[in-house]
């Protein structure tokens, strides 16, 4: 039963934004056409009783869903990208993909994330306070 409701949450979440990175917008699928990179992420996780439905999700890429999940960023009440001034105190050498700083990056980053059509699936209020006020560093 978990394992067929985390399938439908997953569904639910990466359909509702378009299969993309609700942050990034990256959008890819393998070459079978059969995978989607992008993930369900629960603003509010099982272990802290968050629940398996669209208000608590996010479809986020991999890298960003660890991101999020670490405290790198949360989201403001306006859905805007909140990032963690402690990045610019991270050694030189991390963060970095070939010479592309993937980390500092974030730092320029002040827009919205992408949200659904539909104002009915938008991440709920409680939710992002919640991960703000408990991961957020």
């Amino acid at each position: 039963v978990a394992l067929l409701r985390q399938r439908g949450f997953r569904q639910a979440i990466i359909e509702a934004y378009e299969y993309k990175c609700a942050f990034c917008g990256l959008k890819i699928n393998s070459p079978d056409k059969l995978l989607w990179e992008v993930e369900a992420a629960h603003i509010v996780p099982h272990s802290s009783n968050g629940k398996d439905d669209i208000w608590n999700g996010l479809a986020l890429c991999h890298f960003h869903h660890w991101a999020f999940d670490v405290g790198w960023f949360s989201l403001q009440d306006d859905y805007k990208i909140l990032v963690s001034p402690k990045i610019d105190s991270l050694p030189s050498d991390y963060g970095k993909m070939l010479n592309f700083n993937i980390l500092g990056i974030l730092l320029n980053i002040k827009s919205k994330i992408f949200l659904p059509q539909s104002k009915e699936m938008y991440p709920h209020q409680n939710s992002i306070r919640w991960h703000r006020e408990t991961f957020f560093r």
